[in-house]
């Protein structure tokens, strides 16, 4: 009869190849050979009636302003919006330590970016198309309207999202908090209730009123206490017990312990929990950052 620590080990062990396989049977959509033929075609969000008094002014200029930005070597996936300067605008969280990072065009060809600055403190990176988009810019909020309680709107690329036009959210500002950002300072964001995703991250926060834009998405709060927290670092970071070999997507050959295995899944899992409360950069952090890059906003 198995131990109680042997019986745990087992099923952890079961876990873990059930997720290796499910992996290497179904390779992740955000490889550099991802293409149009990859996906199903969609129809351009202008063939596709907007009711724009439930999707807020701007609606019809997010359906086309907003991308999908992507980071294959991380195998990660945000969005990032078309500012007046041509550039892109999105979180730095989105193309930290990211390689060669690239944008979905509307005809669902890969484009590369290239990083023209990115703030980690505010969570903010401006992104630089290799071609300009077919688009009109989405205009910075510049007014005082901003007010808790008022509906807000977002478009982007969730996760799991594989469609090429970005997915309206709708919910209203609830708040402000200070978020503990990577640069290890707090900083004030937006709270928002609003169905967000990991791939939101990097879209912006439109005030349905205006159509314009008064912050810029970077995360969904979706808490663990300090210990779990600490438990999924050290899993992710283990280098000790059994080890799988693999090939990813593009077709790099990995070697991935079991505890690294089992703390990626339960964060993938954690990233897809629906919640309705996000953050967001706030509209004086986000011109502040474009003004220190000599960009006008």
């Amino acid at each position: 009869m198995q131990s109680p620590h042997e019986h745990i080990r087992v099923i952890k062990t079961k876990i873990a190849l059930a997720a290796w396989m499910i992996a290497a049977a179904f390779p992740v959509l955000v490889s550099p050979a991802w293409s149009a033929e990859d996906v199903p075609p969609a129809p351009a969000s202008a063939e596709i009636p907007i009711d724009l008094d439930k999707a807020g002014r701007g609606g019809d200029l997010a359906a086309r302003a907003v991308v999908r930005l992507l980071c294959p070597a991380l195998n990660s996936a945000s969005s990032g919006f078309l500012h007046k300067s041509g550039n892109i605008i999105t979180s730095e969280s989105a193309v930290h330590d990211c390689s060669f990072p690239a944008m979905v065009m509307a005809d669902g060809k890969v484009s590369p970016v290239t990083v023209v600055a990115a703030d980690q403190y505010r969570d903010l990176a401006i992104v630089k198309p290799s071609a300009p988009l077919d688009a009109k810019s989405l205009p910075i909020a510049s007014g005082d309207t901003i007010r808790i309680g008022m509906q807000v709107a977002t478009w982007g690329f969730p996760s799991g999202y594989f469609g090429l036009t970005p997915m309206l959210s709708v919910g209203y500002l609830a708040g402000t908090d200070l978020n503990q950002t990577g640069a290890g300072k707090p900083v004030k964001q937006w709270v928002v209730n609003g169905l967000f995703n990991g791939g939101n991250t990097g879209g912006p926060l439109i005030d349905t009123a205006t159509g314009e834009v008064f912050g810029v998405i970077t995360t969904k709060l979706a808490p663990l206490t300090i210990d779990t927290t600490a438990m999924l670092r050290a899993l992710e970071n283990s280098t000790a017990g059994p080890a799988y070999a693999g090939t990813t997507s593009d077709g790099k050959q990995v070697t991935v312990t079991e505890g690294q295995l089992v703390g990626r899944v339960v964060n993938e899992l954690r990233r897809q929990v629906q919640l309705v409360v996000g953050k967001a950069v706030m509209r004086d952090d986000l011109i502040a950052f474009l003004k220190a890059n000599n960009i006008e906003p």
